[in-house]
C-alpha cells in the first residue's frame, strides 16, 4: 500500500512525521524515508529539499562531513540551512571548522539560513572571515549566537570581536538577524534590508539611557523596513522595578513607517527612555521575552498623551504600584495624581485599541475612570487587576455610557483580578448580575501570570513562553 501513494500524499507524509521528530530521529529522517521502500526512496531521492538540512552539533564532525558530502549532491539547487553547534571545537577547534566549510563554503550560493552558537570567538572569526569575500544571493537568516562564559559569577559581556561577513560581497534577501554577545552596528548599517532584528547584548545593561536611546534611534534609522526589534540586556532584572527614569537630555524623537513589533527587556530606565523617544504609528504591541504583554507604567502617559506615538496600538497594559494606593501610601497620591491627569490624552490618541488592562491603579473614587466613555472608540476588553479606588457600579455606568454613544464598539468583555480579601474595587450583587447580562464578565482571585487569558493569547494568536528566550518563535525557521 505504501508503495502505491502518490508523490504529494508521500510529502505530506514525510513532512508529518519529519516536524513530529526530535534529537537523532529528526535530522536523520531523510535516510529513513528512502528505506521504507522502492517508491519511497525514489521520491526521496527526486526531492532535493530533503537533503538540505546540515546540522553539525557532534563533537567529532567527520562522520557528518562524509554524509553532508552525498546530501549536498542529491541537494542540488535546493536552498541549504545549516547549523553549526559549538561541540566540534571542543578538542581540535581550528582542523575540524576548516572542514566545516570547505564542505559548505562551494555551495554558499544556495545558502538559505547559516546559524553559528556558541563555538568559541577564534572559531567565529575564522567561519566569518571565509564569508567576506564571497556572495549569499539566497540567504535569508543569519543567526549568530556567542560563546558562554565559562568562569561562574562572572558577568556576561559583549566581545570586542567584529563579525564582518560579506564586506566584499553581498546578501540582498538577508531578511532576518539574530546576534547574541557580538556588536551590531557592521551588521545594520551593512544590511539595511532586515525586516526581523533580534539583539542580546550585554552591554546594554550599564550603557545609561542616552546610549541606549541613541543604540536604539541608530537601529531604526538604518532599517527603513524593519518589523520586528528585539533587544536584551540578558541580565536579571527584579520583577518590579521602579527605579526612577533618568532626567537627561534625550535625542530628538524619531518615527519609524513599518516596525510593528517590539520588546525591550532593559532597566525600567533605559526602556522608559526608548519608548518616549519614538514614534512608531504601525506598533501593535509590546511584548516581554515570554511573549506577554509587556507593561507601560504610569509615568508614561505623559509622552502618550504629547505625542500619540502609538497609533496602531490593539492592546495596552498600564502598571502602577501598590504605592500607588493612597490607602497604603498617603504620600504617593500627588504623584498619582499628575500621572493620570494625562489617561484621557493618552487614551485619546489609540483610536484602534482593542484591550486595555490596568494593573495596581489607584481610581482616587473612580475621577480617572470616566475618560473611558469617550476614548477608544473600538474597545472590548478591560481588565482590572489589583486596583482600586472605584467601584463596580462605577464600571458598569461606563459600560452603559460607551453603548449610549455613536460609534463605539459596545464592551465585550469584563475582567476583575484581586484577592478574595481584599476588596479594592467595591462590588454588588446587583451590578455583578446585571453585568453578567450585558458581556463576558469575570471575577478572578489574582491568578498567575503564565496561565492569564489574555486579548492577545486569544485573540491575537500570541501563546506565552514556556521560558526566558531571545527569539520570537513566529519568526525562527526551524
Amino acid at each position: 500500500m505504501l508503495s502505491n501513494i502518490p508523490y504529494d500524499i508521500f510529502l505530506m507524509i514525510a513532512f508529518l512525521c519529519w516536524n513530529s521528530g526530535n534529537g537523532d530521529d529528526q535530522s536523520n529522517f531523510p535516510i529513513t524515508a528512502s528505506h521504507v521502500c522502492r517508491t519511497w526512496r525514489r521520491y526521496a531521492l527526486d526531492t532535493g529539499m530533503f537533503w538540505a538540512s546540515l546540522e553539525f552539533p557532534q563533537a567529532k564532525p567527520h562522520r557528518a562531513i562524509m554524509k553532508y558530502k552525498i546530501w549536498l549532491e542529491r541537494a542540488r539547487n535546493a536552498p541549504l540551512d545549516i547549523f553549526i553547534g559549538s561541540q566540534p571545537f571542543k578538542g581540535a577547534s581550528v582542523k575540524h571548522a576548516k572542514s566545516i566549510m570547505r564542505l559548505i563554503m562551494p555551495h554558499v550560493s544556495h545558502w538559505r539560513s547559516f546559524r553559528v552558537e556558541r563555538v568559541p570567538k577564534k572559531i567565529s572569526r575564522l567561519i566569518f572571515d571565509r564569508l567576506r569575500d564571497v556572495s549569499a544571493p539566497m540567504l535569508e537568516t543569519l543567526r549568530v549566537v556567542g560563546e558562554r562564559q565559562r568562569r561562574p559569577f562572572q558577568p556576561p559581556t559583549t566581545t570586542r570581536c567584529r563579525l564582518k561577513p560579506f564586506v566584499h560581497g553581498e546578501a540582498p534577501n538577508l531578511t532576518e538577524l539574530t546576534l547574541v554577545g557580538f556588536p551590531h552596528d557592521y551588521f545594520v548599517t551593512r544590511f539595511t534590508g532586515l525586516q526581523v532584528l533580534q539583539l542580546t547584548q550585554f552591554d546594554f545593561y550599564g550603557a545609561g539611557a542616552t546610549e541606549n536611546v541613541k543604540s536604539v534611534q541608530h537601529i531604526l534609522a538604518s532599517l527603513p523596513n524593519l518589523h520586528t526589534l528585539h533587544i536584551d540586556c540578558d541580565r536579571p532584572i527584579p520583577a518590579n522595578d521602579r527605579s526612577p527614569s533618568s532626567p537627561a537630555a534625550l535625542p530628538p524623537r524619531i518615527s519609524h513607517p513599518s516596525l510593528t513589533e517590539l520588546w525591550i527587556y532593559l532597566p525600567k530606565p533605559g526602556r522608559d527612555a526608548i519608548f518616549s523617544s519614538l514614534d512608531l504609528p504601525r506598533v501593535r504591541y509590546f511584548l516581554t521575552r515570554m511573549q506577554a504583554e509587556m507593561e507601560l507604567e504610569l509615568n508614561m502617559l505623559q509622552p502618550l498623551s504629547q505625542y500619540h506615538p502609538f497609533s496602531d496600538l490593539v492592546s495596552l497594559r498600564l502598571a502602577g504600584s501598590h504605592a500607588s494606593f493612597s490607602a497604603y501610601n498617603p504620600n504617593s497620591e500627588q504623584s498619582n495624581q499628575m500621572n493620570l491627569t494625562h489617561l484621557e490624552g493618552a487614551l485619546a490618541g489609540l483610536p484602534l485599541l482593542k484591550a486595555l488592562t490596568f494593573d495596581q491603579v489607584y481610581f482616587e473614587d473612580g475621577k480617572w475612570l470616566r475618560c473611558l466613555e469617550k476614548t477608544c472608540p473600538r474597545l472590548h476588553w478591560i481588565t482590572f487587576i489589583q486596583c482600586g479606588g472605584c467601584t463596580l457600579e462605577q464600571i458598569r455606568a461606563i459600560v452603559e455610557k460607551r453603548r449610549e454613544r455613536n460609534g463605539f464598539d459596545a464592551l465585550v468583555r469584563l475582567i476583575i483580578e484581586q484577592w478574595t480579601f481584599s476588596d479594592c474595587i467595591r462590588t454588588d450583587q446587583g451590578t455583578e448580575e446585571w453585568l453578567k447580562r450585558s458581556l463576558m464578565y469575570e471575577v478572578k482571585n489574582a491568578v498567575d501570570p503564565r496561565n492569564r487569558n489574555t486579548y492577545l493569547s486569544m485573540v491575537e494568536g500570541l501563546k506565552l513562553s514556556p521560558q526566558l528566550t531571545g527569539v520570537n518563535p513566529r519568526s525562527t525557521r526551524r
